[in-house]
């Protein structure tokens, strides 16, 4: 079947979410670090939200597709990341520090990402009062660099193209670190990489369909 409004990176992106989820759960059936629902759920979990979120910023910031969808996507997104880091502690220490970095960078600046940030804070919030789980130091160093990517990112959207602004708006710090909380144990798996490269290719993969017209440029 013949893509329409996909241009060369999105079918790179979306070739690269489904090897990765395909990595994971080959990864995670050989290894046996993880229960068969962790195994099957935090993949295809992490992938779904990265979509969902940069959907709902896409339509904000492009003014494309219905910023009503938009909205009342952000709740299921919302409790889709609250369900994961109340029940999952490496989710959590992620997930904790990206909601973190992206207040402190103002990065809530439409009704969508508000209400989706209220319903997953609040689910947070909560889970930390219950005792629940999560890597302290972990979940900072996530912030620290999902907050550093946030500032190359804006840079690299400032630069007239070339491989280091390509680069810099592929969020590596945040990459490295997740590699790194992996490998010393502040993460219980790789699996946990491997997922959050895939929210990072699903968020990429939604970029790109939307700015070659694959999301539909009316409002609905």
């Amino acid at each position: 079947m013949k893509s329409r409004g996909w241009n060369r990176r999105a079918k790179v992106y979306f070739s690269l979410t489904i090897l990765l989820i395909v990595i994971a759960w080959t990864y995670t059936w050989f290894s046996r670090e993880v229960p068969l629902h962790h195994h099957l759920l935090i993949p295809f979990a992490f992938v779904t939200l990265g979509m969902a979120i940069k959907y709902g910023d896409q339509v904000f910031d492009l003014n494309i597709g219905s910023k009503r969808r938009a909205v009342l996507l952000s709740v299921p997104t919302g409790l889709l990341m609250g369900a994961l880091i109340f029940l999952d502690e490496g989710s959590a220490t992620i997930f904790i520090g990206l909601l973190l970095a992206l207040l402190i960078a103002s990065k809530y600046d439409n009704i969508a990402f508000k209400l989706g940030f209220v319903v997953a804070g609040s689910i947070a919030v909560l889970s930390v009062m219950n005792g629940n789980p999560f890597h302290l130091v972990g979940a900072l160093a996530v912030m620290g660099a999902a907050f550093a990517d946030e500032m190359l990112s804006d840079r690299g959207d400032g630069m007239e193209g070339g491989l280091l602004a390509l680069a810099l708006k592929e969020r590596p710090v945040l990459k490295v670190a997740v590699l790194f909380l992996c490998l010393l144990g502040a993460l219980p798996t790789l699996l946990y990489f491997i997922a959050f490269l895939g929210f990072d290719t699903g968020y990429s993969f939604v970029e790109q369909i939307s700015l070659s017209g694959g999301i539909g440029h009316r409002e609905a």
